[in-house]
């Protein structure tokens, strides 16, 4: 998306480019929400912060912070569609808005984005390694406008933070989908990845496909095992 360079406020970051924090909240609410609002088009939006960052900034320096935050920011920038809103929210805090994306589809957008950040490499600081937690919203479902909708992406980071950092979270209220990287091993994951790229299609419908197989399966052997108690007692 491109945007107007003059505002009440500036509107990019000078070190990212992403949309400052404020304008980011002015296009969400006047830009996005209500295209989303009159089609039914879905609208996700995420919240990412890099775990740890204060330490990296202690240990390594003020040039390695910056270094982060710029290989953060294009690996974000790389994953995320030109149709996505992105900003620098905070220090080391990003928000995106993602029209036309599910919830599901979004999950597997920000898983991709949080181990192409893990796997990040710097020359000059081989000792670091990137961690990243990641809170995820939808409209109209966690919120009606860009108000809620945000308090509901922080409350789901603050979910992530707190549940071993890494991951990605939705809303407590949110029972729909639980967060992959608490149950899947990284060469799960990792598999899961090639095999969606292979196929061309997204981790997020493999994931379902494999569940009804499994649902399937065992629905299949209730029933084939209720009908021989059945035949044995006739």
């Amino acid at each position: 998306m491109h945007y107007p360079a003059t505002f009440e406020l500036p509107t990019t970051d000078t070190v990212t480019g992403f949309l400052t924090a404020p304008y980011f909240r002015h296009v969400l609410r006047e830009e996005l929400i209500p295209p989303a609002d009159s089609s039914g088009d879905p609208l996700s939006l995420f919240l990412l912060d890099i775990d740890e960052f204060l330490e990296i900034n202690q240990d390594f320096g003020r040039e390695a912070g910056d270094a982060v935050i710029e290989a953060v920011a294009g690996t974000i920038r790389d994953t995320v569609s030109e149709s996505g809103a992105l900003s620098r929210y905070g220090g080391d805090e990003f928000a995106g808005a993602l029209p036309d994306t599910r919830i599901d589809d979004a999950f597997s957008l920000a898983e991709e984005i949080r181990r192409r950040i893990a796997s990040l490499r710097f020359e000059r600081w081989p000792e670091i390694r990137l961690a990243t937690s990641i809170g995820l919203t939808s409209y109209p479902s966690h919120g009606k406008n860009d108000v809620e909708l945000m308090r509901e992406a922080d409350g789901a980071l603050f979910t992530a933070k707190n549940t071993g950092r890494n991951k990605v979270s939705l809303p407590l209220a949110d029972s729909r989908m639980v967060t992959k990287t608490s149950h899947y091993t990284a060469t799960q994951l990792q598999r899961l990845a090639e095999l969606a790229k292979q196929v061309k299609r997204n981790e997020a419908s493999l994931l379902r496909e494999a569940l009804d197989d499994v649902l399937r399966k065992y629905t299949d052997r209730k029933e084939a095992q209720a009908s021989g108690g059945a035949g044995q007692g006739s």
